[in-house]
């Protein structure tokens, strides 16, 4: 929510793009408090490209946009007030859920983070189903190695037991067990 400042200077810059004939139908003390009393602020724009029901208003400057047309018609100066009070409540009911639409933004912005994830998942299913397959490999050669140990076992209880010391003088050498 906006200063009453600022939004005086959101009311000048809606004021500013008011047709001529409509610009003079508001009271001139008005239009002088609005100069002498709004606050600059650069992040506040109206586009007149884009109509105001789909720029984002805030809800003070709706009550002084009110005002005005409210003084207006005490003035009888304007003949389409009316209409610009049905304008300005139909803005405003558009504008109702706002905080609903920017919800909605931050939701479709998380969708897109998701989004992105997602395109990860089948990457990580490939290398996945490639560690598997290594794993696979692995456990293949562990039982190669197995049936070649028990192989070489075999073919060393072949050989008489004074070979075998003679051969296996070392410490470090010791027959696996048959498995």
């Amino acid at each position: 929510m906006l200063t009453t400042e600022k939004a005086l200077y959101q009311v000048k810059l809606i004021l500013d793009y008011l047709p001529k004939e409509e610009y003079e139908l508001i009271p001139q003390e008005t239009i002088d408090y609005i100069e002498d009393n709004f606050e600059y602020d650069e992040n506040i724009t109206i586009d007149s490209s884009i109509p105001l029901e789909n720029q984002k208003i805030d809800d003070k400057a709706y009550e002084l946009l009110e005002k005005i047309i409210k003084s207006a018609e005490n003035n009888k100066k304007a003949s389409n007030t009316e209409e610009m009070a049905k304008y300005i409540e139909s803005v405003k009911k558009s504008n109702g859920d706002f905080e609903t639409k920017i919800e909605n933004i931050k939701l479709k912005n998380i969708l897109e983070l998701l989004k992105k994830e997602n395109k990860k998942i089948p990457r990580a299913k490939e290398l996945l189903e490639e560690y598997k397959e290594a794993l696979k490999q692995k456990d293949n050669e562990i039982a190669k190695l197995k049936e070649c140990n028990q192989n070489l076992y075999e073919d060393i209880q072949k050989i008489p037991k004074f070979l075998r010391k003679i051969f296996m003088k070392s410490k470090d050498i010791k027959l696996i067990e048959k498995i």
